[in-house]
């Protein structure tokens, strides 16, 4: 009885470090990339706090039968606009745009520029940075 008691329990240890060694195997992993994606979350949120961008002037321009808007935009946060990845909508439609500087620093202006829009009347304009920070203008051709 004593040997069958001492290898059952050499055969259960061995069982239980087999399957921690698989369980941890997969678990580390998964929590460093989680571990990762909170840091990348918390550095987001932070820079989505510290930002913040107005419209602070909108000019049009006959173009022929069209026109072109000229939209100046000040960065009033503290974090530093790539225009690459700002969205302008004109009355809910999203239009490509001409930038003079690619970056807007924090206290600084930009104008982008939309040519040869259509119509008349009062319309409504948005600007969406990439982290969703936006605001709105009205303007009338």
């Amino acid at each position: 009885m004593g040997l069958s008691v001492a290898a059952a329990f050499a055969i259960i240890g061995v069982s239980i470090l087999i399957v921690a060694e698989i369980s941890l195997g997969d678990i580390l992993p998964s929590l460093t990339d989680l571990h990762e994606a909170y840091e990348s979350m918390r550095d987001r949120s932070i820079k989505k706090l510290q930002s913040d961008i107005d419209i602070t002037n909108v000019s049009t321009t006959t173009n022929g039968t069209n026109y072109d808007l000229h939209i100046t935009i000040k960065n009033t946060g503290s974090t530093t606009v790539d225009l690459r990845y700002v969205n302008v909508l004109v009355e809910g439609e999203k239009k490509s745009f001409h930038y003079n500087n690619r970056y807007l620093y924090p206290e600084n202006e930009n104008t982008i520029t939309i040519f040869n829009l259509s119509g008349s009347g009062t319309k409504r304009l948005k600007v969406i940075t990439d982290l969703g920070i936006s605001d709105y203008y009205t303007y009338t051709v």
